[in-house]
């Protein structure tokens, strides 16, 4: 009888598996690895994998036509990517790029559409899969046309604290403040001048991409 690696449990997609329905996926899976800043794959790529992320993090980016980026969502371990193109969709709608050194799973999308017709209850994990996509879309859609800059910028300290937070209340920010303008569609400029009034408020302390969270409470108060 096969094996199978434990950490695909981290995956929603496979964590209501069977040991045997793991041991099968288990064996269509390949490995890839990417170096912090190396492409994935391109916006516009024809689709042929999805991916799961073993280790490391991923950063999902469209460009607009004057090549401006904007940040779409920071994927870590136990997120899928590239998911779309079992759905119809043939070309990836947007960048993936590591942010630092990751490991990867994958599954073809022929091999994936295989196992879905002679296993369809994996529909359940994939809806899951897709509940926590839609959630993420809304609330970046809230902060983005709902709030203002100040409001912006908190939620996202405390999101990435909740998803990246290396204690309760310190976060190390595998994004610089470009990036961070691109993510919440601002400039660097606001960014770093709403961190820095944050600061002087003794609502945070910031060294370099260190920030730390000296009172949750009134940060929360800006969501």
């Amino acid at each position: 009888m096969g094996t199978y690696e434990p950490f695909l449990r981290n995956f929603i997609l496979f964590s209501e598996m069977s040991d045997s329905d793991l041991i099968a996926i288990s064996a269509l899976l390949e490995s890839s690895s990417s170096h912090n800043g190396e492409i994935i794959f391109m916006q516009g790529d024809i689709g042929n994998n999805v991916y799961f992320i073993k280790k490391g993090k991923v950063k999902a980016v469209r460009n607009n036509v004057n090549g401006d980026e904007q940040i779409l969502e920071i994927l870590q371990p136990g997120d899928v990517f590239g998911e779309v193109v079992l759905f119809g969709i043939d070309e990836y709608p947007a960048t993936a790029i590591a942010l630092d050194e990751v490991e990867l799973v994958f599954l073809s999308k022929t091999r994936f559409k295989e196992y879905f017709t002679a296993n369809p209850q994996i529909a359940w994990g994939m809806l899951r899969v897709m509940a926590k996509k839609l959630y993420r879309a809304q609330r970046k859609i809230e902060n983005l046309g709902l709030k203002d800059t100040r409001a912006r910028v908190a939620t996202l300290i405390i999101d990435m604290l909740i998803d990246f937070g290396e204690t309760e209340n310190e976060l190390v920010l595998d994004i610089n403040r470009q990036e961070m303008a691109n993510y919440i569609g601002t400039s660097r400029e606001t960014v770093s001048r709403v961190l820095s009034d944050f600061k002087n408020k003794d609502i945070i302390e910031v060294n370099g991409n260190r920030i730390f969270i000296k009172d949750f409470s009134a940060l929360k108060e800006w969501t």
